[in-house]
């Protein structure tokens, strides 16, 4: 009861890490839509991804330094009203001019939202449950996920527009019930050059090579479902909803386990699994083969997530939210580089793009192991 009781106030933060993937996954299952729309190109769509973590990732560099100094509550709470208006500039969108503005204002704000929502549920957890903390807050993550691709979908068949409508009125609504956040002494925080070091650097290439691999499948996966199994932009988003749910089913149990073995091994063994299961997607040549597998890639993927989260959140004693937003940074710039990388392989060859983004994941295996930083030591360290 009291767990439950004193849980409660977190909901609202929980939710809030809906925001950031809905906006950078809700045009995955409109690609289409978007393409006739503005009378362009898939390739030039893609950018539309980027346009959102492109500065996303650019800003996420200072953005947990900084709001940590500015103070959390203000921070995130701002953060929230301004990522509402961008989503209404992106429904009101009448070139492809602004829409990608809009995106990229989108992408800014919500990087003053999800390293201090991350360090201030951190804060706010008792040790032994940081890693069900994280988890929990991932599956929220994947549920934003499942909505955007949901919500995205059914919007591709009715109307793009109302898609980042729908996102600007939770945004509005969840800055009016926001709850109070730690705030530390402004003086104490560490600054940026405190969190710019051998360790960190290392973090922050497990998350780059990770989102550019195995975290890259995603549009991957979209992509067979509009342009060769030719789906609808509902079906699609239905496809992708798979590996949401499972993530956000597994993932606080991943963070349980985290708590046992520490998030280094979670980490690893997230990344193997994620890795397979690339391989296994290059292989999926119809409808019920490619659902049955991404509902598993899907959650293991998220589960590589949240190991790295928890290891950038101890990475940097007395500057949390600094040291998940250099980690982030490096993940959101891979998830802005994978689409330009992958979308020109994947137009000549499907399987060769898939089996990239696998071999991509091996080089985060050597990173995590180069950082030398588990969650096990976090406690003796700070």
């Amino acid at each position: 009861m009291n767990t439950a009781k004193n849980s409660r106030p977190l909901v609202p933060l929980y939710v809030c890490g809906i925001l950031g993937p809905f906006g950078g996954i809700v045009i995955s299952p409109m690609i289409p839509e978007l393409r006739q729309s503005f009378d362009t190109s898939t390739t030039t769509i893609a950018w539309g991804i980027g346009a959102f973590f492109f500065p996303f990732a650019a800003l996420l560099l200072v953005s947990g330094t900084l709001g940590e100094k500015w103070g959390r509550e203000k921070t995130i709470r701002m953060a929230v009203v301004l990522y509402a208006l961008a989503s209404l500039g992106c429904a009101a969108s009448s070139s492809l001019f602004v829409f990608f503005g809009s995106r990229a204002a989108q992408g800014a704000f919500n990087a003053f939202m999800t390293p201090l929502l991350i360090a201030t549920l951190t804060d706010l957890t008792p040790k032994k449950r940081i890693g069900r903390a994280v988890g929990t807050y991932a599956a929220f993550q994947a549920i934003g996920g499942v909505l955007g691709m949901l919500v995205g979908g059914i919007a591709a068949d009715l109307g793009w527009r109302w898609a980042f409508t729908v996102i600007a009125a939770v945004a509005l609504v969840l800055s009016l019930v926001l709850p109070k956040t730690p705030t530390s002494q402004r003086s104490a925080v560490p600054g940026i050059r405190a969190v710019v070091n051998r360790r960190m650097l290392m973090l922050g290439l497990v998350a780059l090579t990770q989102a550019i691999g195995p975290g890259g499948v995603q549009l991957l996966v979209a992509l067979v479902s509009r342009d060769v199994l030719s789906l609808s932009g509902s079906a699609t988003g239905a496809l992708l909803i798979t590996g949401s749910l499972t993530a956000a089913v597994l993932t606080p149990i991943w963070g349980s386990l985290i708590d046992r073995t520490g998030a280094k091994r979670g980490t690893i063994l997230a990344l193997v699994l994620s890795i397979v299961g690339a391989l296994v997607l290059s292989q999926t040549k119809t409808t019920l083969a490619l659902v049955l597998a991404w509902a598993v890639v899907g959650a293991v993927v998220q589960c590589v997530s949240t190991g790295f989260q928890l290891l950038a959140a101890t990475g940097v004693p007395g500057n949390r939210g600094g040291g998940i937003s250099f980690v982030l940074s490096h993940r959101f710039l891979g998830h802005a580089i994978g689409p330009l990388l992958w979308v020109p392989i994947f137009e000549r060859n499907i399987s060769v793009a898939y089996i990239g983004a696998a071999m991509v994941g091996g080089l985060s295996i050597a990173f995590v192991y180069a950082a030398q930083h588990d969650t096990l030591l976090a406690d003796q360290e700070g």
